[in-house]
């Protein structure tokens, strides 16, 4: 049994695999962030032309 439990200490086959995760997490996180911002900031500007142009269509 403590064989086992020495083996299952020094395994680290499934590491990569998390810091992968990790990792991936931290760039989705950024990328909702960064779309997020820019809808904003677009939509912002875009209302700011429409308003701008008077009478017309948007």
């Amino acid at each position: 049994m403590t064989n086992f439990l020495k083996m299952f200490a020094k395994d680290e086959s499934g590491a990569a695999i998390v810091e992968y995760g990790l990792a991936l997490l931290v760039v989705a996180s950024i990328a909702v962030g960064a779309f997020t911002y820019l809808g904003t900031t677009t939509n912002s500007n875009v209302t700011s032309a429409c308003t701008a142009l008077g009478s017309a269509t948007c």
